[in-house]
């Protein structure tokens, strides 16, 4: 057991800090906008961050998990939009298209998107099946060349920058998890809309989007039905993206909050001369190691085809979603008044890791799939005729 980073590694991390500070940071400069998106997408995909994960063949780089979750760290602890786009990218949506996909959906999606010409949107949740998934009620039917969706998605993240949302739907009528499916949705097709979309506590945009007799060619059905556990269990591997995201934050906050505390001086000393601080920084830096170790035995444990153990996912969701609200926090309460204000960066840096603990899942329901596999029995949320 290798708790040190390999050399591989250790290069990859720096190569992504380094295309960062010369690359990628000028661009981030002014207003924020779709247009700044997709050049940022793009310059990312020219300089070999996208795809990470993603089979070579298929146009990705072909890395390990903990490898892309490494890298994804890295760019989420430089921009938190960087981050976004290399999660997306590769841990993201795309992953069932890889996974499940024909060879002439890889080629028209995975391909495209790791050359960062495209991008692809997930929608699970809807008004009536948030953390109960398999409640969903859009439906898809099949007609001649073509399937048909109705239904409603919300809390859709980058629809706005993106082309494709990955949808999952219902070819059945039992009722049952077994009647779901998958369908990648363009963004132009007929009968497709989506809302001008709500803020979050983060500034993201999040969409709802709309189905009206929306007709997408046959050629986009992913899965058509009996599918919800082969795309959960691709799912995982976007959880921890999504992880390593709140990994990226907190050790920025961390980071910036030492920093502030070797800087700043009340009483002609340092604050990090007083204990009570040193304390804090001590903590802080206890539960960044522990989030970081139960991510990456996550990432390195996954199987041969990159699927993690979703007992050790849950746990690892659990455990950082926790930590990461807790050392922004403390962040915030080292820089004092100016940690409340907008003008520095931990404000922001806490409301990204606060949505940690609701979406991919909310941490109640990874403590009930945690204790499912620990009491080795089902254990059913479903109210009980």
């Amino acid at each position: 057991m290798d708790f040190q980073l390999s050399e591989r590694q250790v290069e990859l991390t720096t190569a992504g800090r380094e295309i960062y500070e010369r690359h990628l940071r000028p661009m981030l400069d002014g207003p924020s906008g779709p247009e700044k998106t997709r050049a940022l997408r793009l310059a990312m995909a020219e300089h070999g961050l996208l795809g990470l994960n993603l089979p070579e063949k298929q146009g990705g780089l072909g890395l390990p998990l903990l490898d892309t979750l490494l890298v994804t760290q890295t760019m989420q602890h430089c921009h938190s939009s960087l981050g976004g786009i290399a999660h997306r990218s590769s841990t993201g949506a795309v992953g069932a298209i890889a996974e499940y996909g024909t060879e002439d959906q890889q080629e028209r999606f995975v391909r495209p998107l790791c050359e960062g010409k495209i991008g692809i949107s997930i929608g699970i949740t809807e008004p009536e099946a948030g953390s109960a998934a398999t409640a969903m009620k859009t439906r898809a039917r099949i007609e001649g060349d073509e399937v048909v969706l109705n239904g409603r998605k919300q809390f859709v993240s980058a629809v706005n920058v993106n082309h494709y949302t990955l949808v999952y739907c219902r070819f059945g009528t039992t009722g049952k998890a077994s009647d779901i499916g998958a369908v990648i949705v363009p963004h132009d097709a007929p009968g497709f809309s989506h809302s001008s979309g709500t803020v979050n506590m983060a500034d993201e945009l999040l969409f709802e989007l709309y189905f009206d007799d929306c007709r997408v060619p046959l050629s986009n059905v992913l899965i058509d039905g009996g599918a919800f556990g082969k795309l959960i269990s691709v799912y995982n591997a976007e959880r921890l993206g999504s992880i390593s995201r709140m990994v990226g934050s907190a050790e920025a906050a961390y980071d910036y909050a030492l920093a502030y505390s070797k800087e700043r001086k009340q009483f002609n000393r340092e604050l990090s001369d007083f204990q009570g601080i040193q304390w804090m920084l001590a903590e802080m830096r206890v539960k960044l190691d522990a989030a970081k170790l139960l991510l990456y035995r996550a990432a390195a444990n996954a199987s041969a085809n990159g699927l993690p153990n979703p007992t050790e996912t849950s746990i690892a969701k659990v455990f950082v979603s926790q930590a990461a609200k807790q050392i922004c926090d403390d962040a915030i309460q080292i820089l004092g008044a100016n940690g409340y204000t907008k003008e520095y960066p931990l404000v922001h840096r806490y409301a990204e890791v606060r949505g940690g603990s609701i979406y991919g899942g909310s941490l109640q329901i990874h403590k009930n799939m945690i204790a499912s596999a620990i009491l080795e029995r089902p254990i059913s949320q479903w109210k009980r005729d």
